[in-house]
C-alpha cells in the first residue's frame, strides 16, 4: 500500500474569477463540501497515512488554515509552498523527502473530483517499478495529457492538451490522479521546461513509458476537474440529479 501522497492545492485559480479574488479556488463550495475535500478523501481512500499538501497561488493560507494538521480526515498533513507556477512535475518534486524512501506515493490534483473511490491495479508495491495512471473518456480532450490506446490495449503516445489526435486510437484524458515511484525524482533531474515555461507531468510519464514501466487503470463512475465555472456547475448538477434519482443523460 502506498501510504504517502501527494496534493496539488497551488494555482492561480484564473479561470474562476471573480471568486477567487477572495477565496483560494479549492475553497469553493461543490455538492455540499469544499473542493478540497474530494481530492483529500480520495487519497485516504487509497490508503494514504501521510499527505503533503502543496500551497501556492492566491490565499493559500486558506486551505491551511482549513485543513490543519488533517486530524479531520484521520491523516497525517505537512505544507510545501511552491513559489512559482513551474508545472506539476516541478511541484512534486518539492516533496522528495517526504515520499523518497517508500517503493510508491499516490499524487492528485487538488481540483479532481472522483464519483467512486479509485484503485490502483499494481499492487505488488514492494517489488513494482511501475507508475500508474487513471484514465478516463472525456469531450474535451484538447484540455488534458491524453494516452492513446491501441487495440491491444497497449499506451502507443502521451501527449499533453493535443490538438488533433489519431482517431486509429482510443484516445483517453489523463486524469489528475497518478501513482509513481522513486524513479520519478531522477527524471525530473533531466528534464527541461517545455514550451510554456512548465515541467510538464506527461513528459514524465513518457519516461515511464519509454522505460516499459508504465500500467495504467480505467475511471470508475463520475470523474471532472473543478477548475472552471462549467466544470463546479457540471459537478453539481450530476450530484443533484443523483441525489433525487433523476435519469442522467
Amino acid at each position: 500500500m502506498a501510504k504517502n501522497g501527494i496534493i496539488l492545492a497551488g494555482g492561480t485559480g484564473s479561470r474562476l474569477l471573480p471568486l477567487t479574488l477572495v477565496v483560494n479556488k479549492h475553497l469553493l463550495g461543490l455538492n455540499g463540501k469544499f473542493i478540497i475535500d474530494y481530492p483529500i478523501n480520495t487519497l485516504k481512500e487509497l490508503g494514504c497515512q501521510n499527505v503533503t499538501v502543496i500551497l501556492g497561488g492566491s490565499h493559500y493560507a486558506q486551505v491551511a488554515g482549513y485543513l490543519g494538521d488533517g486530524s479531520r480526515y484521520g491523516l497525517n498533513l505537512n505544507y510545501v509552498y511552491q513559489t512559482e507556477p513551474k508545472g506539476i512535475a516541478h511541484a512534486i518534486s518539492l516533496c522528495k523527502r517526504f515520499v523518497y524512501d517508500d517503493a510508491n506515493f499516490s499524487v492528485i490534483l487538488g481540483d479532481n473530483v472522483f464519483e467512486k473511490a479509485p484503485r490502483w491495479t499494481n499492487l505488488n508495491w514492494k517489488n513494482s517499478s511501475r507508475a500508474e495512471i487513471m484514465l478516463a473518456n472525456h469531450p474535451s480532450l484538447s484540455r488534458f495529457g491524453v494516452a492513446s490506446i491501441d487495440d491491444e490495449k497497449n499506451i502507443v503516445k502521451i501527449e499533453e492538451k493535443p490538438s488533433e489526435l489519431n482517431s486509429n486510437y482510443n484516445n483517453l484524458a489523463i486524469s489528475g490522479c497518478y501513482l509513481f515511484t522513486p524513479k520519478f525524482f531522477d527524471y525530473f533531474e533531466e528534464m527541461k521546461p517545455s514550451a510554456r515555461g512548465e515541467y510538464e507531468i506527461t513528459d514524465i510519464i513518457r519516461r515511464y513509458q519509454d522505460d516499459n514501466n508504465l500500467s495504467y487503470t480505467y475511471v470508475n463512475g463520475l470523474w471532472s476537474d473543478a477548475g472552471t465555472h462549467e466544470s463546479i456547475s457540471y459537478i453539481n448538477h450530476y450530484f443533484y440529479q443523483k441525489e433525487h434519482g433523476i435519469t442522467q443523460i
